[in-house]
């Protein structure tokens, strides 16, 4: 068996070689697919290396500069997109979004990235792609799945020395989630994407990116947060290097909308997002995401209010891991299912 797979995977790298130097980018997508089922890991990671390079690297001056001519329907694009007025986060002048818009697909699934240890001895200067650095997690579902189109938003903040994520709350000057919301909405209108059929996923972390970023958009739309961080005000060292402040009650007061999910979801928002809320028992965050679901309750779900929400419950590790791989696919197939449901029947 073993060498009936080092042979596919001769020829799988063969292939690889030859769509690459043609810059045949949907056909080394769809050769990845294949390679993804077919091969174990080790060697995929072998034939494709770091595979965000692999693709199309669209620039954008500002994120409304996208137009219909830099969409590329079938095939990955990682754009790099400049932040308005020659502004810079954490003396970074612009961020990447991963995107994969599939052929004949209404669907849409954001990911937004997590915090890990091993961001803490990052800097900026390695926030490039040649670096090999840029985590786009989520990415890879999109070879995985024929239908749904898939984009990932990186977090700059991972390159912020000794810190192992932003949150996504951008800073003083940049309102980052904000800003995401806009390049998101661009990229669905020029799609033809519906929002009520995206839906924006994030872990921990990531959670502030999705929760957040859904209220900025102009029309309803889905989120699936697992083990949410719902407020950061608290997080001296956090906010301290990305604010310069480091009091909660001022935090709340200039940022309240930036760093805290309770903050942002007692201000009156156009358009309130369907959420589904996976907790874990046994992680400390779990009575703060109750309470997060009960105020979106009161708030969100009085008689008429066409909201959706879930609160899901799973028994996990102590700490804050997430379900297992194959348990958390599921999870996010039935958050889509249950949140974009019709409850009615128009006559």
């Amino acid at each position: 068996m073993e060498t009936d797979a080092i042979i596919l995977a001769k020829k799988i790298q063969l292939q690889f070689e030859t769509y690459k130097h043609r810059q045949q980018f949907s056909q080394i997508a769809e050769l990845i697919t294949v390679a993804l089922q077919v091969l174990p890991r080790e060697y995929n990671q072998q034939i494709f290396g770091y595979i965000p390079q692999l693709f199309r690297q669209v620039t954008l001056k500002d994120s409304f500069q996208l137009q219909q001519q830099d969409l590329f329907i079938g095939e990955p694009v990682i754009y790099k997109i400049y932040y308005p007025h020659q502004q810079q986060l954490y003396d970074i002048p612009y961020f990447y979004i991963f995107c994969y818009l599939k052929e004949n697909s209404h669907q849409l699934n954001v990911y937004f990235q997590s915090a890990h240890p091993k961001y803490k001895k990052l800097a900026p200067s390695a926030y490039n792609l040649s670096h090999k650095k840029v985590n786009f997690e989520g990415s890879m579902s999109g070879f995985k799945s024929h239908n749904i189109s898939v984009i990932s938003i990186s977090d700059p903040g991972h390159f912020v020395p000794g810190l192992t994520s932003s949150y996504y709350v951008g800073s003083p000057e940049i309102n980052f989630n904000q800003l995401v919301a806009e390049v998101l909405e661009n990229i669905c209108n020029l799609a033809n994407i519906s929002l009520q059929d995206t839906m924006l996923i994030g872990s921990s972390a990531g959670t502030f990116g999705a929760l957040l970023s859904s209220t900025y958009l102009k029309q309803k739309t889905n989120v699936l947060a697992v083990n949410s961080q719902i407020s950061l005000q608290y997080r001296n060292r956090l906010m301290e290097s990305l604010f310069g402040n480091e009091k909660p009650p001022q935090l709340i007061e200039k940022y309240g909308s930036q760093i805290s999910c309770t903050y942002r979801f007692r201000q009156n928002i156009n358009s309130i997002p369907n959420i589904y809320l996976l907790a874990n028992i046994n992680d400390h965050l779990y009575q703060r995401n109750f309470d997060f679901y009960k105020l979106y309750i009161s708030k969100y779900t009085q008689k008429g209010t066409n909201n959706q929400s879930i609160f899901d419950s799973y028994y996990g590790i102590v700490g804050h891991g997430r379900p297992e791989p194959n348990s958390l696919k599921r999870k996010i197939e039935i958050a889509r299912e249950i949140l974009t449901m019709k409850s009615t029947i128009n006559t």
